[in-house]
């Protein structure tokens, strides 16, 4: 990962990968069929220690605000904690093969999610009507994501700041606030 983070996937050959693992090439195939394999198997392990804890949590949530609010909250920290989702979300996203669609899906599961919310608020008249669901959720997973071009990942003292803004903003953008009842 720190690999394809400093020199991107295409800058990354499997020279690099095993002279960083001390790995023979031999022993690298014997685990891995390709690199695309590798960077798969690298992204579905953050999808199952990351993003699938939080899908689980939000799910659980019933009441759609809370949910939303636990969403924006959970996912803004999960962003400032974890540099390497830049290259996983910006970098390997952009990878055409064949694991390509498997990995989409996970994270299409968050999308629907968080369009599926914004659709119970629109119900409950708690959000603006006439937003349409599915661009707000890519709207509000696209200004969160985008944190990972701007913030400092050695200086984490202001990630709770972050945080609560990205939420005040989030409700805001949604036609209300995040402390409305």
């Amino acid at each position: 990962m720190k690999l394809f983070m400093t020199k991107g996937f295409d800058g990354t050959s499997t020279n690099d990968i095993c002279w960083a693992t001390g790995m023979t090439k031999p022993s690298l195939y014997h685990y891995f069929t390709s690199k695309n394999h590798l960077l798969f198997s690298i992204h579905m392990q953050e999808v199952e220690s990351v993003l699938l804890p939080y899908l689980a949590e939000a799910e659980a949530i019933k009441e759609p605000r809370k949910r939303l609010h636990l969403m924006i909250r959970e996912y803004a920290k999960i962003i400032l904690s974890h540099p390497e989702l830049r290259f996983l979300l910006h970098g390997s996203l952009t990878v055409k093969d064949k694991y390509h669609n498997e990995i989409r899906k996970e994270w299409r599961r968050l999308h629907d999610l968080f369009r599926t919310t914004i659709l119970d608020l629109q119900s409950a008249g708690k959000v603006a009507k006439e937003l349409d669901p599915s661009w707000a959720a890519f709207l509000l997973l696209g200004m969160i994501t985008w944190i990972t071009f701007w913030f400092d990942y050695k200086n984490k003292k202001h990630i709770d700041e972050v945080v609560e803004l990205v939420v005040r903003m989030g409700f805001q953008s949604l036609g209300t606030s995040a402390t409305a009842h």
